[in-house]
C-alpha cells in the first residue's frame, strides 16, 4: 500500500469513528469494538501458533545438528579405524589357519604381530594374537579365545613298551 492509500483509509476511519461518535449511536460503537476484539484475538492466535512453529523447528535444527555432529564423529572414527587396519594383511601362515599380519612398511617400531580376524570383522576390535609357548606353534585370541595353529606339532617318539611284573629282574 502506498502513502497516499494508507493516508486515504486512515482519514476515511477517522471520518466513520467521528461520524459514529457524532451520532452517539452505542450500538454501532459496540459491534465495531467486538469486531475488533475478535480480530486482534485472532491475530493474538496466530501470532502464537507461528512462534510454536518456529519453536518446533528451533528444536529439531538442534536435534539434526546435534544428529549431524555424532554421525561425523563415527564417521571420523571409522576413518581411523580403518586406517589402522589398512596396516594389516590377511595371511595364512598355516594351512587353513587365516590372521591379521601386520605389513612390514607398517610396523614402526612395533615387533611382529598378528590380529584375531574374527574379532576385527565382528567386533571391529584390535585383538593381538598371543602365542602360547615360545615355538609358536598355537596362538590365542584373548578376546574370543579362538585357536590359531602357526606351525605343527613335532613327531612324537614312541614311547617304549611296557614291562611287566614277572620280567623285571630284582
Amino acid at each position: 500500500m502506498d502513502v497516499m492509500g494508507l493516508f486515504s483509509g486512515l482519514t476515511q476511519g477517522f471520518s466513520a469513528y467521528k461520524a459514529a461518535v457524532e451520532t452517539l449511536d452505542e450500538a454501532k460503537i459496540s459491534a465495531a469494538t467486538n469486531e475488533l476484539t475478535v480480530q486482534l484475538a485472532q491475530v493474538g492466535a496466530h501470532v502464537f501458533a507461528m512462534h510454536e512453529k518456529a519453536t518446533q523447528a528451533a528444536d529439531r535444527e538442534a536435534t539434526a545438528l546435534a544428529r549431524i555432529r555424532d554421525l561425523e564423529e563415527q564417521v571420523r572414527e571409522l576413518e581411523k579405524r580403518n586406517r589402522d587396519f589398512s596396516r594389516y594383511d590377511l595371511v595364512e601362515d598355516y594351512p587353513g589357519t587365516f590372521t591379521l599380519r601386520i605389513k612390514e612398511v607398517a610396523r614402526n617400531g612395533e615387533p611382529l604381530h598378528y590380529l584375531c580376524p574374527s574379532c576385527r570383522d565382528n567386533k571391529a576390535v584390535k585383538s593381538i594374537l598371543q602365542f602360547q609357548d615360545s615355538k609358536k606353534r598355537l596362538a590365542g585370541c584373548p578376546a574370543c579365545k579362538t585357536q590359531y595353529r602357526f606351525q605343527d606339532e613335532p613327531a612324537r617318539k614312541p614311547r617304549p613298551p611296557l614291562t611287566t611284573v614277572g620280567s623285571m629282574r630284582r
